[in-house]
């Protein structure tokens, strides 16, 4: 009785696996990008901006959209 009991515990408290995501290497990008206007031109810091905005986003956008699906 005890061993079913504690499977169906695991069962209930396991979070459902988050799919691969390339949103971390594109703000790793924009962070470099960033990096690299302030030491060559202001338009490259502006890209680099817009590359962190837009990935930030998407990855939170994809946490929103795994934890919609598990309620």
């Amino acid at each position: 009785m005890s061993t079913e009991s504690t499977e169906s515990q695991t069962e209930q408290t396991e979070e459902p696996e988050m799919r691969p995501t390339y949103a971390p290497a594109a703000l790793a990008m924009g962070i470099t990008f960033m990096s690299w206007g302030i030491l060559t031109h202001w338009s490259m810091s502006v890209i680099g901006i817009m590359v962190i905005v837009g990935a930030v986003w998407s990855w939170m956008h994809e946490i929103h959209s795994s934890w919609s699906e598990t309620k």
